[in-house]
């Protein structure tokens, strides 16, 4: 009974003080950094977005979730779950798909740690809880049950999770439906916070191949990159074709020509 008494006061204290949630996002992102050097999953190479929609955004919310249900009970960790992705402006639907899975398998790592070291895992250090639960949530990932791309075709369906979602009604924040094609000059005409919000959907039908030129003929004589300065120009073929590693080493410079 006084187990689930702390679980509900230090729920009562994240949800109404900003400064809690600040405290525990500043350490979950230093745990995040802690394991990354470690375990070295990948990270987003945009300064300022490190956590974006990659291996490390999967590893901080699995792991953020997982530290929560501790504290707070598993339905104080699914409250306070929902209510972040609420505060998150302009979520695409798979960005937070992607995040609601991972709140998700970071719960179910709670579960499971729970009935293997039942009542002692409470009297562990904290680095020594930390380090079990960095463990499973990397197991997950080299596993593939995380989500570590907003493409991924799987759909998470949590029923709390989802009905909100729809009740909000978020929009994509882009200049067109996700599930249609953008135009080049939609793309042109977003401003920088909806080109960033609508980037995995954009990258993803540019891959695809749905991203058509506005004229049968372009003369291409005088481009420059402006983020490498070379007059090197990327076809849809030679990006469809790219390995992993080599999108990722050339994406900024994809994004660069597919903006200019």
């Amino acid at each position: 009974m006084k187990k689930l008494k702390d679980e509900v006061k230090n729920f009562k204290e994240m949800a109404t003080s900003k400064d809690k949630q600040k405290e525990f996002n500043n350490e979950i992102v230093r745990k995040t950094w802690e394991y990354q050097k470690k375990f070295g999953f990948e990270t987003n190479p945009r300064k300022g977005h490190e956590f974006w929609n990659v291996e490390a955004d999967a590893f901080k919310h699995a792991f953020g979730s997982a530290d929560m249900a501790f504290d707070m009970g598993s339905l104080g960790s699914l409250i306070g779950d929902v209510r972040h992705e609420l505060q998150t402006k302009h979520n695409p639907y798979g960005e937070w798909n992607m995040d609601s899975w991972n709140n998700s398998e970071g719960r179910k790592i709670a579960e499971e740690i729970k009935k293997e070291y039942g009542k002692k895992f409470y009297d562990l250090s904290e680095k020594e809880k930390s380090a079990i639960i960095a463990t499973k949530v990397i197991m997950k990932m080299r596993n593939g049950e995380l989500i570590t791309n907003p493409s991924d075709k799987r759909k998470f369906r949590g029923p709390l999770e989802t009905l909100i979602y729809k009740l909000t009604d978020k929009p994509t924040g882009g200049a067109a439906p996700v599930n249609k094609p953008f135009t080049r000059k939609q793309i042109g005409d977003m401003s920088s916070e909806e080109f960033l919000q609508n980037e995995p959907f954009i990258m993803q039908q540019l891959k695809d191949g749905l991203i058509k030129p506005e004229t049968p003929e372009v003369d291409y004589s005088g481009y420059m990159n402006p983020e490498t300065g070379d007059r090197k120009i990327f076809s849809r073929e030679d990006i469809a074709q790219m390995t992993s590693d080599e999108y990722s080493g050339n994406e900024s410079a994809i994004m660069a020509q597919l903006k200019k």
